[in-house]
């Protein structure tokens, strides 16, 4: 990411006029996007962002349902792909003291030993900014800022509106437009003087597949999901293709090992025959003749019939504890054993 970029304030910039709480100025310049970065967003950051709005506003955090909410960003940055490129993978809670001042300051131990835990787990990602849920951009995000550049030299700064989702205007596609901005700071000169201010950043959504599948199965459980499960089969036809292509070029290296056209790579061989060690038993000879029974189908359906088992195992044990759930709540609203309720459970 680049470092702050010295420019003059449009006239449509805002500069922030102090640091207190109170105060509700924007600290966001209307200039347009000051740098060519790509910013891509993935949904379990959006997510991680949402869930820790929810926990905060039904009381399930230590903080108050008013409090502001903060949190760390984390993801990649990658400057090969024709220019910078940040990928906003996930999003963290961070906890933070009020100063006499209302002021907040964050708790750097615990953000650092974060951002340690995070990337010993991740190795390949980094912390990229931090986020919050507001309306506008204040001095007092101005103020947490320059603390985060302490941790990043150009950090990012993600907004989450709520109450701009009802007014959202609809998309190209259809949708509506996400109620997050991003920001990152540019050093403008005011009135002669040096002064932080957010400019947007354009992004775009990215995901990987295994993201795509989560949020598809969060989306089915409230909506049709016909079109979803077309994109789940199209994703997997697709994966299958893939794999099949590759197949295709190993048994033709294989081939032409075989008729002596091409050297033999024993590396590579060893690596052929452990992916084959790998695969079920239950294929057909190496003739490909498919008149004969697989070889190995016993084995392959003892592997699922010993699956179905555990399976059912664990439903027969899940509808016992609702049972037993259900026994209890019958015998505390009856009197329980010796009454009109039901005594002892379900073994």
């Amino acid at each position: 990411l680049s470092k702050d970029a010295m420019s003059t304030a449009s006239p449509g910039a805002t500069p922030p006029t102090g640091g207190g709480p109170a105060t509700t100025s924007s600290a966001a310049a209307s200039t347009a996007p000051g740098r060519s970065v790509a910013v891509g967003l993935h949904p379990l950051a959006i997510v991680g962002v949402s869930d820790h709005l929810t926990r905060v506003k039904v009381g399930g955090s230590k903080q108050g349902a008013s409090s502001p909410i903060l949190g760390l960003l984390f993801g990649k940055q990658d400057s090969a792909k024709g220019g910078p490129h940040v990928s906003i993978a996930d999003a963290m809670e961070v906890t933070y003291t009020l100063g006499d001042d209302g002021a907040i300051v964050l708790d750097e131990a615990f953000l650092l030993k974060q951002k340690e835990l995070y990337t010993a787990v991740y190795a390949d990602r980094d912390l990229l900014g931090w986020y919050t849920v507001a309306s506008a951009a204040t001095p007092r995000h101005v103020a947490i800022h320059k603390e985060m550049l302490k941790f990043n030299e150009a950090p990012l700064f993600l907004m989450m509106d709520p109450p701009a989702r009802a007014e959202a205007t609809p998309s190209s596609h259809g949708g509506h437009h996400l109620p997050i901005s991003i920001f990152e700071h540019e050093l403008h000169v005011v009135d002669g003087a040096p002064t932080t201010l957010f400019v947007p950043v354009p992004y775009q959504l990215e995901t990987l597949q295994a993201e795509q599948i989560a949020m598809e199965q969060v989306a089915r459980a409230t909506t049709a999901g016909a079109a979803l499960e077309s994109t789940i089969y199209d994703a997997a036809d697709q994966s299958l293709q893939t794999l099949g292509h590759r197949v295709t070029r190993i048994v033709e290296y294989l081939r032409c090992v075989e008729k002596g056209t091409v050297p033999v790579d024993y590396a590579l061989l060893r690596d052929v025959a452990a992916i084959a060690d790998r695969v079920p038993s239950g294929v057909v000879d190496a003739s490909g003749s498919s008149s004969r029974p697989p070889r190995g189908t016993a084995g392959v359906t003892r592997d699922y019939v010993d699956a179905l088992a555990v399976s059912y195992l664990a439903g027969v044990t899940k509808n016992a504890q609702v049972v037993n759930q259900l026994t209890e709540k019958f015998n505390l609203i009856h009197g329980g054993p010796g009454g009109l309720g039901v005594g002892g459970k379900l073994a």
